[in-house]
């Protein structure tokens, strides 16, 4: 972890500490158009067990980094940290504090009970890296994932 850096959970409440990171990863999210859009988003799904960690840098009141994610079981694999979004402002990129998240969601995994940190990562030249971010952290490519639009 940078040491300069602190990591803590953010409450739906806080929902404005989020939105700079946030909104870099899902820039054309109803979800990010606003503070109180993202507050009423985390609220919905706070009952699905998402939660925000934002990585602080001192001075600077908004998350430089964020992780949202959640514990799900599944039948297949059992007890899992799901992590759904992981974004750092451009900024602050570099510096660590992704990674600082990475490793303190497996600890936060392993305190949990999880047997393995789970997450999706879209494809394309502007997700390398990411990638190589993962795979520093020791997370692999073990499925493809499928999807299909409905709406």
């Amino acid at each position: 972890m940078p040491d300069s850096c602190s990591i803590r959970s953010i409450p739906p409440g806080d929902a404005a500490l989020a939105l700079p990171a946030l909104r870099e990863l899902r820039p054309s999210s109803r979800a990010t158009a606003d503070a109180a859009a993202l507050q009423a988003h985390l609220t919905a799904v706070a009952t699905e067990g998402y939660r925000l960690t934002g990585a602080f840098e001192p001075g600077r009141p908004e998350a430089v980094a964020v992780a949202g994610w959640r514990v799900m079981t599944t039948l297949w694999e059992g007890r899992t940290l799901y992590l759904d979004d992981l974004s750092t402002v451009p900024e602050a990129r570099g510096r660590g504090h992704a990674g600082a998240l990475l490793a303190w969601l497996a600890a936060e995994a392993r305190r949990l009970e999880c047997v393995a940190l789970h997450l999706d990562s879209g494809t394309g030249k502007h997700r390398y890296a990411a990638h190589r971010l993962y795979h520093t952290h020791g997370l692999n490519i073990t499925a493809h994932h499928f999807s299909k639009g409905i709406l």
